[in-house]
Formats: structure tokens, C-alpha cells, sequence
């Protein structure tokens, strides 16, 4: 067994942070890598696939690297990833493609977000379908992301596939458990709040613009330097304090869209999500989300 140590940039610039990369064998029979690893090495492998596709000129699609990206953290992590597909025929209404929950190792402590995928348009290099509309009140689908998240007390945040290594200069701050390399945007986490502002500054959607607000989704799992002792809490301080997620109802223009939009790490998950945690199929699903993907922090010892 090998440690590793890599340092954060500010905050948590001289915090040291050690990712043990276990030679144990899953129970796949799989060599087992840490979730920081998996999620950085994703990112890795759907910006060099959308580097392939640019060069060939094919556009693949979300739903394309959403489906390989989970099929892969099930298949590393199954004893750490739980997920259950629903329906696809909701998606306008609620604005979301995914809800993911994530769990300490004991199952104690939750944080939940809801995520929108977009991926970049390689012809253009916009996220063409960034200010998407829908329905047939034509309700922006951030507007839409936004309410449903307020009143299921999720986070909303959205998720990018993309490609280009000569927009990344300018990124280095962003960049905390690794070296900076364009590659780890391959997967990039905005929150909702950087959309609107895009969509408030003449529907801005070209990827310079994007990414001015853009972390590597491997944040989420990797850097404890915003401090917490559990994943949901790490997570929590670096969505508040590293993305800018407000933490109350009062850093937001809107309070009467806000509800539990803010809602911090509860002690207990939706009964739909503890029975997908449990690897149980639930017996009555309230979300309308293409699925559930439940996040475990693995055991430590």
C-alpha cells in the first residue's frame, strides 16, 4: 500500500492532504482506487473522449458520459456507489438529470444536490442548450432546476462534459487537491447562481464565459482543506466557501423561490434515498429525477 500526499491551494494551501491508493483488491476482483481518484481519472477520460470526438467531428451527447461515468463508479466503488435509474419523462419539469446524496461511512450524515448536465458543443464551443427552455410555458430550465431544488431542500449545481486546452489558463485558482491541468476540467461542477448571471448577461454561453466559474467535480471528494470531518460535511464547506453556494436565505435576491434551497447536512436522507443506500429498491419514490446516485465515504481503518 503507497500514500500519497498532495497539497490544496488557498484555502487550504499548507494543509497537507493524504489519498492512500489501496493495492487491495475489490470485491470485483478490480485493483480499488479511492473515490478522489476515480473522479479525477472520469474527468481525465471525458475530456480526452471529447478531444476524440472534436477530431473526428461526432457530438456525443450528456446522457452519454452521465451513463459511462456511473456505470465506471459502480463498477470501481460497489461497495460505496449506489444508484438507481428511474425515468427520463420527467426532466423538463424538474430541470435535473441526477440527484446525488452523499454519506459518511456510517450512514449518519447526508448532503443532497441535484445536477444538470451539460456538455459542450464542439462545433461552436458554447453549451448551446445552457439557457434551455421548456414546456410549454417555455420556463427557463435553471428557473425550473432552481424551484424544484428549493423544495426538495436540494443543492443545485450543474455539471459540464467538455474539451479545449487552450481555455484553461486562467483556472489555476480553481484548482486545489492537484496540479492544474486542463484535463481535470473534463468534468466541471458551476453552480446554478453562475448560469443565471450568464443568462442575465445577453444569454452568454460560450465556453470562456462558462468556465470563468468552473471547479474539477473531483472537489466534491477530494480536498478536506475547507475543514469537516465527513464527506458531506467537506463537501458542504467547499460548496459554500469555494463554489460561493449561499449558506442562508438572506444572501439571495429572491426569497420567495428559496425554501430549504440552502439546506446543510441533515441527519437523514429521503426515504427513497436511505432504501437505494441499502441497496433496496424503494417502495415509494418522491423525486422525478432521471435517478439517484447515493455517494459513501468508505470506511476508515
Amino acid at each position: 500500500m503507497h500514500d500519497f500526499q498532495w497539497h490544496c491551494a488557498a484555502p487550504c494551501r499548507n494543509v497537507p492532504v493524504t489519498f492512500t491508493l489501496a493495492t487491495l483488491n475489490s470485491p470485483t476482483g478490480t485493483m480499488h482506487t479511492t473515490l478522489c481518484e476515480t473522479f479525477r481519472s472520469l474527468a481525465f477520460r471525458t475530456f480526452d473522449q471529447m478531444g476524440r470526438a472534436r477530431r473526428v467531428g461526432h457530438q456525443p451527447l450528456e446522457e452519454t458520459f452521465t451513463d459511462l461515468n456511473i456505470l465506471e463508479l459502480k463498477d470501481r466503488h460497489p461497495t460505496e456507489i449506489f444508484c438507481q435509474a428511474f425515468t427520463k419523462s420527467q426532466e423538463g419539469k424538474n430541470g435535473a438529470d441526477w440527484e446525488w446524496w452523499l454519506t459518511d461511512s456510517l450512514k449518519s450524515k447526508w448532503l443532497g444536490l441535484r445536477i444538470q448536465a451539460k456538455v459542450l458543443h464542439l462545433s461552436s464551443n458554447t453549451f448551446a442548450h445552457l439557457h434551455y427552455k421548456s414546456g410549454k410555458t417555455k420556463i427557463y430550465q435553471s428557473t425550473i432546476l432552481k424551484r424544484e431544488s428549493a423544495k426538495d431542500g436540494l443543492i443545485p449545481l450543474y455539471c459540464l462534459y467538455l474539451h479545449d486546452h487552450s481555455k484553461f489558463h486562467k483556472l489555476i485558482k480553481h484548482c486545489g487537491s492537484f496540479g492544474c491541468l486542463a484535463e481535470s476540467y473534463g468534468c466541471s461542477l458551476i453552480p446554478l447562481s453562475h448560469v443565471e448571471s450568464l443568462r442575465k448577461k445577453k444569454k452568454a454561453n460560450d465556453l470562456n464565459s462558462v468556465i470563468s466559474n468552473a471547479h474539477p467535480w473531483h472537489c466534491l471528494v477530494c480536498c478536506p482543506g475547507y475543514g469537516g470531518d465527513s464527506l458531506p460535511e467537506r463537501a458542504w464547506n467547499m460548496l459554500s466557501h469555494g463554489m460561493s453556494i449561499p449558506t442562508s436565505p438572506n444572501q439571495t435576491e429572491n426569497k420567495s423561490e428559496v425554501g430549504q434551497l440552502f439546506t446543510r447536512v441533515t441527519n437523514e436522507p429521503p426515504p427513497y434515498v436511505r432504501a437505494i443506500a441499502e441497496g433496496q429498491r424503494p417502495d415509494t419514490i418522491t423525486t422525478s429525477a432521471w435517478g439517484v446516485v447515493v455517494i459513501k465515504e468508505a470506511n476508515r481503518g
